[in-house]
């Protein structure tokens, strides 16, 4: 592995171990009640995730703002849009990237993708990600 493959790996690797933790943390916040006071319910994000090139910038003079776009943005965003709540869907780019690092992948599936056409796909529920790593230390 070159410098830079193994560089965007590293990144990757941190990126989904954030998308975990993020993930994970969101279900220690219980969600208020209008009137006041807090439900039993928790609160459930959803994450996707894909990597490739990206354009950025600042845009606007009066109000700038930095923003990102491009195919990689859109596919990330259509990954989080599939996903469900509690769970990372990646990419197969993604997943093939990370390669060994994360082991509780969900079977691979195909989705229609908005824009895209089909697309590969893996699930990944971090909760229980970490069930299986406990495990597997011997936890």
């Amino acid at each position: 592995e070159d410098g830079d493959s193994a560089d965007l790996k590293d990144a990757a690797r941190r990126a989904l171990e954030m998308a975990k933790d993020m993930v994970v943390e969101a279900t220690k916040v219980r969600v208020p009640l209008p009137g006041g006071g807090f439900s039993a319910e928790t609160l459930q994000i959803r994450v996707g995730m894909h990597v490739g090139d990206l354009h950025c910038g600042v845009v606007g003079q009066r109000l700038p703002k930095f923003t990102t776009c491009g195919t990689t943005v859109n596919m990330a965003a259509r990954m989080e849009q599939t996903s469900m709540p509690g769970k990372i869907r990646v990419s197969k780019t993604f997943h093939d990237l990370i390669g060994d690092a994360e082991q509780g992948w969900g079977e691979q599936q195909t989705i229609e993708v908005k824009n895209m056409g089909e697309v590969e796909t893996y699930l990944l529920d971090p909760v229980e990600s970490r069930i299986i790593r406990g495990c597997a230390a011997g936890e």
